[in-house]
């Protein structure tokens, strides 16, 4: 009797103790449950980033840039053909290589298609965007895929049509730059050549030990590239001939910053180095946790560099120390995009971007992907109007104050 006695004693306690537990409301409305349930499913959705989509804006984070504005879907541009190479813009147009060899015009604030080009081959590296034209670099293959070599083509940028056509033993595989009259990128032929703009021609070139997948700076008195034999070189622009040769340990894919006086770079090597911008000799180097191919950031007193870590450092252009860092969920292959005293990251697969002051890398923004959205190449922010090249097409958005948040789609 007494052990039946204890037994109801307990279990009456049990009892008394869920219900002082539970909230009112769930005493009292017996849909509670299912209420919170949907509650929990209305909350923004945390994705790959985990918990880094709770909270947007950091404690105390304040910031002037328009990169902290909350962004607004505006249009989207939905294909089966995206392709892994940056789009390209221009005042009123956007330029997106797709698969299979076609490049896209779309109209920069409503998504239309305005024409559309087939050069022929695969489309190797951004369009480079000129005044009158846009330059498509491609990879002739044959019919069993193999490849017969390369062409660069100049295109209208009012109508898509062919203004010349220019082929080589090898295809361009470096982002092209373009500057006074001139070309410059780099070939899977292992040189680095600079080219007329009015036709294609070879004005001169520059061997390397490797393919140059290097991005281009065009300086005053010289033209500096990486390569995937490990180099940074300084050309004289104007006759080709090496000023200096620096060695690091790992490919160089990222265009140098510089100053006055030293180029900022980072190499496959897992260092950030700065080099005397004259001689080529070493100033510092600091080390991150992995391979860099972004190109680093001047801004200011700091300088930003993503690295294949997972990080986005900023360090001090004087001596290479680190200021601060901030870790993300994907790697980092695309550069900060800065304005004024924020940077915008896009983590390489990811499905959104992160905004950080430049000043202690407290987050000010993030802007959060649909669901199954992978960010695939550089993102370009230009006028309050963020571009992002994704796996299922073009996302564009708008940094606005405004509560319009009505969404126009394209598919192609």
């Amino acid at each position: 009797m007494r052990k039946s006695s204890s037994r109801y004693f307990v279990k009456a306690f049990l009892l008394a103790l869920v219900f002082l537990l539970l909230p009112p409301t769930a005493m009292s409305d017996p849909q509670a449950r299912v209420q919170s349930k949907k509650e929990r499913q209305a909350e923004p959705r945390q994705g790959r980033g985990g918990a880094h989509a709770q909270e947007t804006v950091e404690a105390a984070a304040t910031s002037t840039s328009h990169l902290a504005l909350p962004f607004k879907r505006a249009w989207q541009y939905l294909t089966d053909s995206a392709s892994m190479q940056s789009p390209s813009l221009d005042g009123a147009r956007i330029y997106l290589p797709l698969e299979g060899g076609r490049v896209i015009c779309l109209d920069r604030e409503t998504g239309t298609l305005l024409w559309t080009s087939e050069p022929g081959g695969i489309i190797t590296s951004p369009v480079t965007v000129g005044d009158n034209s846009v330059y498509i670099a491609t990879r002739k293959t044959a019919d069993d895929g193999s490849e017969v070599g390369g062409s660069l083509r100049a295109v209208d940028k009012a109508t898509g049509l062919t203004v010349w056509v220019k082929d080589y033993s090898r295809p361009f595989v470096a982002p092209l730059e373009l500057a006074a009259n001139r070309i410059y990128g780099g070939s899977a032929d292992g040189s680095f050549y600079a080219l007329a703009s009015e036709n294609g021609e070879v004005i001169w070139k520059v061997e390397t030990q490797d393919v140059v997948h290097g991005r281009t700076l065009v300086a005053s008195h010289a033209v500096y590239f990486g390569s995937d034999d490990g180099a940074l070189r300084a050309v004289d622009a104007e006759r080709g001939q090496i000023i200096w040769k620096y060695q690091t340990g790992g490919k160089i894919i990222g265009r140098p910053a510089a100053d006055e006086r030293a180029l900022y770079f980072g190499s496959g090597d897992g260092y950030v180095h700065s080099v005397d911008i004259l001689t080529g000799k070493l100033r510092w180097k600091s080390r991150t946790g992995a391979a860099i191919e972004a190109s680093p950031v001047l801004v200011g007193d700091r300088l930003l560099v993503a690295s294949f870590d997972n990080f986005v450092y900023a360090l001090s252009p004087a001596n290479g120390n680190r200021i601060w860092k901030r870790r993300l969920e994907n790697r980092l292959a695309s550069s900060p995009v800065v304005q004024g005293d924020a940077s915008l990251v896009a983590p390489l697969r990811g499905d959104y971007v992160a905004v950080f002051l430049n000043s202690d890398g407290r987050r000010v923004n993030l802007y959060q992907l649909d669901k199954d959205f992978e960010i695939v190449a550089d993102p370009i922010f230009v006028r309050d109007t963020l571009v992002l090249a994704t796996n299922k097409g073009l996302v564009v958005a708008t940094a606005t104050k405004s509560s319009d948040n009505q969404t126009r789609a394209v598919k192609k």
